[in-house]
């Protein structure tokens, strides 16, 4: 071999190629030695185990390396390549062999609970990847390719579902390819931690890609028609299959239970890959059963001949503001209604003082740890992300013009502004903006370079600075105008270790933990600094925010402080994880009230009561929904005595309500020729 080795390194090309491999080598054994303590760990009775499977891995790697370069060696020159021969039955074992690794390489990076899967659950993921790889392999038809193809794509997807788990709590859904965008804009503001799993499987995948890339290739057909025959058949068997997919309750038949808004569950009892489709399987938007046009524009002139023929929000004698900032604080949230938090500071001081002309509470979300434009949708619309599991309206229903808030608000005569110092592209606002009907959407690129920074994002003082130029650079000062924004500063990724923490919990000690405290205590400043600069303004001014949802940090940050782990809390105590904090506030008198407890879907429409602007019917609608359903989100309802119901145990006449309530938001989000625009748009403004 080293005669042969030495006539391959005499011309250029031989040259180059052993220098490529030998650095490509030299990576895998660089990359596995670096992260050694993470393979070995520090726990003794385990670490025996553990460099066991470093040795083995550090042997695959060297048994690898010389495989490619004797197969190198021993191959004729490039005019003399071995012919492809045909694909035998030990190809097709060899397939699925490595599609046995696809699913430990994705499993081992991902599943915690991989030890305790089903067996049955393990050979249908199994089978899953080897239906892909065998598409693969009658597409390409080519052995080599499709192993490589196979091989990389698992590798890649393995430490892309790890990365989207570790910067959101979630796992990767069909969703995230449509808001890839979104995902990369943030992901600098998280830290990359290389586990055990991805120090072995990602020298592993380097050694089957050597040795893959340097095998002889066989083929299925060598002639042109037969390749055409066998991919016209590749196309209707993906036709079929994608049928049965979406049509057939094959996965209720294998017994998954597919669990639409706690997904990683799914994923973890069922396996990634068949989690990841059965997920993905219900990503349509359906309308609700027996749903038609004609029978929700009956429940709709049900509701407005029910509206006691009040003479429109109008004649509520309430001031009509000239100014109206409606803002998301991005991550907002108040740990003390998930138990007994302790500080060495007050983490939001100004936000408790907060009592004259205001209204403040908490405001149930679906969402938690990220999905920021689900909770955004319901403020702007009034609908409800409920019957949207894994799937955000701007991304994939977003398709014609919206009813909003601020189609109500144009209609009276308002300029409408969207705000949010990141890339418009995020969440594909642009286009949904757009649709909503704003007409102005300042972005990052709007921002002076100046404008204070905290961790790399535009910080709250410095975006409510903007907004304040905003409004002061008007055409004229008594020209109504609605803004709408969404913060930056506490976006996840609690990991900056140039961001000083002043926030501590007493008895538990977690710098994410401390360093999220301190961010909202920064926002809180900073809320102080907008309302004291809007309280003596000229200009009649509403202010209202809410949290979109809570952060992504340790659960055992909230077992410690609650007691119990999430699972064994009662449905009451499981519903303060999603209740963010809101507040109403006026620099003129208005309703006061506190601890109110309501859901996003409303708060537009609580908002708008406290002027004295029309509203449409549909907001009408959903004042008196919010009389029987004072609050809602995908864990079920609370009544009117304060209680909450799961929607699976939930009282009959309520479930009718909430039948009539989707259908009159498919309509609104779904129909276009066909939207009851009457009932969505308030009399000005049709």
């Amino acid at each position: 071999m080293m005669k042969q080795l030495k006539e391959k390194l005499q011309d250029a090309r031989g040259k180059r190629h052993f220098v490529i491999w030998l650095v490509y080598w030299c990576v895998a054994l660089v990359f596995l030695i670096m992260h050694y303590s993470a393979v070995a760990g520090d726990d003794p009775k385990k670490m025996a185990i553990y460099r066991l499977v470093f040795a083995g891995v550090l042997a695959a790697i060297g048994f690898s390396a010389w495989f490619c370069t004797r197969r190198w060696v021993r191959q004729e020159a490039p005019e003399k390549k071995e012919d492809k021969g045909r694909i035998k039955i030990w190809h097709f074992l060899a397939l699925f062999g490595n599609s046995v690794y696809a699913f430990f390489a994705m499993e081992y990076v991902n599943n915690e609970l991989l030890g305790e899967m089903k067996f049955g659950y393990m050979a249908l993921n199994v089978l899953g990847i080897f239906i892909i790889s065998l598409i693969f392999l009658f597409w390409l038809n080519s052995f080599r390719r499709t192993m490589l193809a196979v091989s990389i794509l698992f590798t890649v997807m393995s430490l892309i579902f790890y990365f989207v788990f570790l910067c959101r709590g979630e796992p990767l859904q069909l969703i995230d390819f449509f808001s890839l965008g979104t995902a990369l804009a943030v992901a600098g503001s998280y830290q990359f931690e290389v586990t055990r799993a991805i120090a072995v499987v990602v020298p592993l995948s380097l050694c089957l890609i050597g040795i893959y890339m340097h095998l002889p290739d066989w083929v299925l057909a060598r002639k042109r028609l037969g390749r055409l025959g066998i991919r016209i058949g590749v196309a209707g068997f993906m036709f079929a299959s994608y049928f049965f997919y979406l049509n057939v309750n094959w996965n209720g038949g294998l017994g998954i239970l597919t669990d639409l808004w706690a997904p990683i569950k799914t994923y973890r009892e069922y396996g990634t890959t068949v989690g990841f489709f059965c997920v993905a399987k219900y990503m349509r938007l359906t309308p609700p059963d027996g749903y038609s046009v004609e029978g929700a524009e009956k429940i709709a002139e049900k509701s407005v001949e029910e509206q006691n023929g009040t003479d429109g929000n109008g004649g509520n004698g309430k001031t009509k503001p000239v100014n109206i900032i409606a803002i998301m604080n991005e991550s907002w949230a108040d740990y003390r209604m998930v138990g007994d938090l302790k500080t060495n500071l007050e983490v939001m001081p100004y936000y408790d003082s907060m009592e004259e002309n205001t209204i403040k509470g908490s405001t149930l979300v679906c969402i938690r740890g990220g999905g920021t434009a689900k909770t955004e949708y319901e403020f702007l619309t009034g609908n409800s992300v409920k019957r949207f599991p894994g799937m955000v309206p701007y991304v994939s229903y977003f398709t014609h013009d919206q009813y909003s808030l601020v189609t109500t608000l144009e209609a009276q005569g308002y300029e409408t502004a969207a705000m949010h110092p990141n890339k418009g592209s995020n969440w594909k606002r642009t286009t949904a903006y757009r649709l909503l009907d704003f007409n102005e959407f300042y972005t990052i690129d709007d921002f002076d370079s100046s404008a204070e920074r905290i961790r790399g994002h535009i910080s709250d003082k410095a975006n409510y600075e903007k907004i304040i130029e905003v409004i002061n650079n008007k055409e004229s000062s008594d020209q109504p105008f609605f803004l709408f924004d969404v913060t930056m500063q506490n976006h996840g990724g609690y990991t900056n270790r140039a961001y000083k923490s002043d926030v501590e919990v007493e008895g538990y000690d977690d710098s994410a933990v401390n360093q999220f405290l301190s961010l909202e205590r920064d926002s809180d400043e900073a809320l102080e600094y907008l309302i004291e600069y809007f309280k003596d303004y000229e200009e009649p001014t509403l202010i209202v925010m809410f949290g979109d949802h809570y952060p992504d940090l340790p659960d055992e940050f909230t077992e410690a402080i609650s007691g119990k782990a999430y699972d064994d809390l009662t449905l009451d105590e499981q519903q303060m994880y999603f209740a963010t904090p809101f507040f109403i506030w006026a620099n003129y008198d208005i309703d006061e009230a506190t601890d109110v407890l309501t859901s996003t879907n409303y708060l537009g429409t609580m908002m708008m009561e406290q002027t004295g602007l029309e509203m449409a019917d549909y907001n009408y609608y959903l004042q008196d929904l919010m009389e029987e359903i004072p609050a809602l989100n995908h864990l079920g309802y609370m009544d009117t005595e304060g209680k909450f119901h799961s929607w699976n145990d939930g009282e009959p006449e309520i479930l009718d309500k909430e039948w009539e309530y989707e259908c009159l938001q498919y309509n609104n989000l779904a129909e276009n020729g066909n939207r009851l625009n009457w009932f969505f748009v308030p009399e000005s403004g049709e």
